[in-house]
């Protein structure tokens, strides 16, 4: 009898969020390239996928595709922490984050939430 591999196949999404500290309105549009670009490389990092993103000035929305062996506490703590780094005093992060799991049927409606984040909060539009 031939030993079986890993299991190749999945369906795992989460809608996951972070805000700064206190929420303070410090994220600038400067710096939403950035933060976009570390949550890129860290999903990279961790063999995530990221499916949609929203950068607001005092939060972050994240829909990912991830492995049934993959930590998601990882990959936000090092694209937090890749964001500390970069981004520097103008965002302090919170210490924790929101996952909520999202079945296949609704990533599409997910996605498209994340996507009107900015009509949804046109105040939390990072200023320029």
């Amino acid at each position: 009898m031939r030993a079986k591999g890993p299991h190749k196949a999945y369906a795992l999404y989460a809608h996951i969020t972070w805000h700064t500290h206190w929420r303070a309105h410090t994220v600038r549009r400067e710096d939403v390239q950035t933060v976009s670009g570390a949550v890129l490389r860290a999903a990279e990092r961790h063999r995530v996928k990221v499916l949609a993103q929203a950068v607001l000035t005092e939060h972050v929305h994240v829909l990912v595709s991830f492995r049934p062996d993959t930590a998601l506490s990882a990959f936000v703590r090092d694209a937090k922490s890749e964001l500390s780094r970069l981004v520097g005093p103008n965002a302090t992060w919170c210490r924790g984050y929101y996952a909520g799991s999202v079945c296949a049927g609704h990533v599409a409606v997910t996605r498209a939430y994340i996507a009107r984040q900015h009509t949804h909060h046109p105040d939390l539009i990072p200023p320029g």
